[in-house]
């Protein structure tokens, strides 16, 4: 028994020798990460103008929110007016988000003519972009659908797809105001779906009951900004594994990372049981 104890011990010895033979530190030598301007811009009808400037990070940076940057000059035109918008912190409570640029004026409702964006910034680093706010899509109607017994409802969204090609991004709240509602459905899809009539539905879960109210938005997006949302969920799912490859944002901005698009949506309200 003695000598089976001595063996043993010698084994275990030998095994961690060479374990520890096996560990080497390499050095990876990381090419060099040159930050870049980073926009979002929505132009809401109605609403003033207002945008985010921030800096891009390299992807090994502690997992932080884009540093700000407050020194640039950032101009919109529209049919031949330009309009300067100015660092401050401005709020926007509907969406939950916060811009440290804005101009008062309110975007006009112009469906038919394009918006140019330049930023120039205290580098001389610039970004030039240019969109159009396009026509939103009706709700036809808010349809709930209980179950068999009665104790849960569906909502069904009903809408009439316009002819081209169109893309859309769907939001569901449910509480009793729209800021302070839960964000129960948040997705973007094409309309290539099978309908008849051109008559498209959004549905959800049996989530809801007597007395819920749901406030249902349909934004007619354009093209760029579909492939942007998808580049950013993208993104988001493939940051949670630090040793996945970073995503591709898809811009459509030149000269940085962002988007600047018109936000054209309809919204409609259900209370269940009424």
């Amino acid at each position: 028994m003695k000598n089976y104890i001595i063996i043993l011990f010698i084994i275990m010895v030998t095994i961690h020798v060479v374990s520890c033979n096996l560990e080497k530190d390499i050095d990876v030598d990381l090419p060099f990460y040159e930050s870049e301007l980073v926009v979002e811009c929505y132009l809401e009808p109605g609403k003033p103008y207002r945008l985010l400037l921030s800096e891009s990070q390299d992807y090994f940076a502690p997992a932080e929110e884009n540093p700000l940057i407050d020194n640039a000059v950032i101009t919109i035109t529209h049919q031949g007016e330009i309009d300067t918008l100015y660092n401050g912190v401005f709020f926007d409570l509907e969406f939950n988000k916060i811009y440290n640029f804005s101009n008062p004026k309110l975007v006009p409702a112009n469906y038919y003519e394009p918006f140019d964006l330049n930023i120039t910034d205290d580098r001389g680093r610039q970004i030039t972009g240019t969109t159009q706010i396009i026509i939103p899509v009706e709700i036809d109607s808010l349809v709930p659908v209980f179950n068999s017994t009665d104790t849960a409802a569906l909502l069904l969204n009903y809408f009439i797809d316009p002819e081209g090609d169109n893309w859309y991004r769907r939001q569901l709240h449910v509480g009793e105001t729209m800021d302070s509602g839960s964000l129960e459905q948040d997705f973007i899809t094409d309309d290539n779906l099978e309908t008849e009539d051109g008559q498209y539905v959004f549905g959800s879960g049996y989530d809801y009951t007597f007395g819920d109210t749901l406030y249902s938005t349909l934004y007619n997006i354009e093209e760029d900004y579909f492939k942007f949302l998808q580049s950013v969920f993208d993104a988001s799912a493939s940051n949670g594994n630090p040793f996945a490859s970073p995503s591709s944002i898809k811009s459509n901005v030149e000269g940085g990372i962002g988007i600047f698009t018109g936000l054209s949506y309809d919204r409609d309200t259900l209370i269940i049981g009424e």
